[in-house]
């Protein structure tokens, strides 16, 4: 194919020039989403600026037109779009926070929470049911537990030394005076 001065016409770029503009080299992950995100913010700009141009001028913008178009996006206009991208991306990260929050929520209400509520009591229900057949099987055995919790319990009675070659002394039970 040749132009209107006999030479031939160049291919038209396979990639869209905005798009390297969007990404540097070796970048992480992050900012190659960052940068995703932004080129697809300039691409719904650039198909609004062409509909719109159709709809004044009754046709699409010539190939000189959208290179125009594409000139025109300056290194700030770029810097917003990758503002607006972050924007984007933190307003996403607030709201699947938030859903995975309410998610754990509902989960430990649901099931995990009651179900802790209802091991524990099983489990003191069940130490008291073996701590009372530990009392009884000791007591059909002749072992008198209250009888030796209650000598524990009494304060000891005073024992007085005994003194060399001395008799013990003992006390005498109170006469009820």
């Amino acid at each position: 194919m040749n132009d209107q001065q006999g030479q031939p016409a160049l291919p038209k770029a396979p990639v869209d020039p905005i798009f390297p503009r969007f990404f540097k080299e070796d970048e992480d992950p992050g900012q190659k989403l960052i940068g995703l995100i932004a080129y697809g913010l300039y691409e719904e700009a650039r198909r609004e600026w062409a509909d719109d141009f159709r709809r004044r001028e009754g046709r699409y913008p010539a190939e000189e037109e959208l290179r125009a178009y594409e000139r025109s996006w300056t290194a700030s206009r770029l810097d917003g779009l990758k503002n607006a991208a972050v924007q984007i991306l933190a307003g996403y990260a607030d709201t699947v926070a938030s859903q995975v929050e309410t998610q754990v929520l509902r989960g430990v209400l649901r099931g995990r929470f009651f179900r802790s509520v209802v091991r524990w009591l099983f489990s003191a229900v069940l130490f008291i049911v073996a701590g009372l057949a530990l009392v009884i099987a000791l007591s059909r055995s002749g072992i008198d537990l209250i009888g030796t919790f209650n000598s524990l319990a009494r304060p000891p009675s005073s024992i007085v030394t005994p003194t060399s070659g001395d008799a013990p002394i003992t006390r005498a039970p109170n006469s009820g005076r």
